[in-house]
């Protein structure tokens, strides 16, 4: 068990000084059509959490402190750290049934204080790009707007034998930001997302080397 232990927080310290040498050296291309200042539902795709800790960071000076909703499992508590040393806050959701009463607690919470919530909208296990309709439902409820997070990266790595085809920035890479409001979205009208900022699904795929 402290073996274990030991292992996890090796693999934190590496997850997040490899994401602050990838701060120093990233170029951020930013496309936005947000107005931020108010509560607001960021959705983002799965295999971008890794540089989504560094978007939402930026994006909590234009807006309201940003929460993230992360899995309680294991596999949280790595996402957990690497979002608090972005300056963020998690809040651990179950999967499954069990969700109910966390959901409940946030939209409760989110009407007694003024934050956004940030979701992986094909998370915690895919299918990749199949948006549920967890932020949705959250942009239903809370009556705030639902605001679609996608980006591309001009050299990465893409581990292709996870189902989401999780990104490792290479250094010294581009990043393109595409920020863009929907307005309050209801959970059974979801709009198309694009999968990509500015690409389509091949040809942001093009360029980029893969890890098995």
């Amino acid at each position: 068990m402290r073996l274990k232990k030991v292992g996890e927080n090796a693999l934190q310290w590496l997850f997040v000084n490899y994401l602050r040498w990838i701060e120093r050296t990233v170029t951020i291309r930013w496309s936005e059509e947000n107005r931020y200042g108010d509560s607001q539902i960021f959705g983002f795709w799965h295999e971008d959490s890794f540089f989504m800790n560094l978007v939402l960071e930026k994006l909590a000076h234009k807006t309201t402190p940003v929460d993230v909703i992360v899995t309680a499992d294991t596999r949280g508590n790595y996402i957990e750290n690497m979002v608090k040393r972005c300056g963020g806050n998690a809040l651990r959701v179950p999967d499954g049934y069990k969700a109910f009463a966390a959901l409940k607690k946030i939209i409760q919470d989110s009407y007694e204080k003024t934050h956004s919530i940030a979701v992986a909208l094909d998370g915690p296990l895919g299918p990749r790009h199949e948006p549920k309709k967890l932020a949705f439902y959250l942009s239903e409820h809370a009556e705030e707007d639902f605001v679609g997070i996608c980006l591309a990266y001009s050299s990465c790595i893409r581990l292709k034998h996870r189902w989401d085809k999780y990104v490792i920035p290479l250094p010294y890479t581009t990043v393109t930001v595409e920020v863009k409001n929907y307005g309050v979205v209801m959970k059974n009208r979801i709009p198309e997302l694009p999968t990509a900022a500015g690409k389509t699904e091949a040809a942001a795929a093009a360029g980029i080397f893969s890890a098995y």
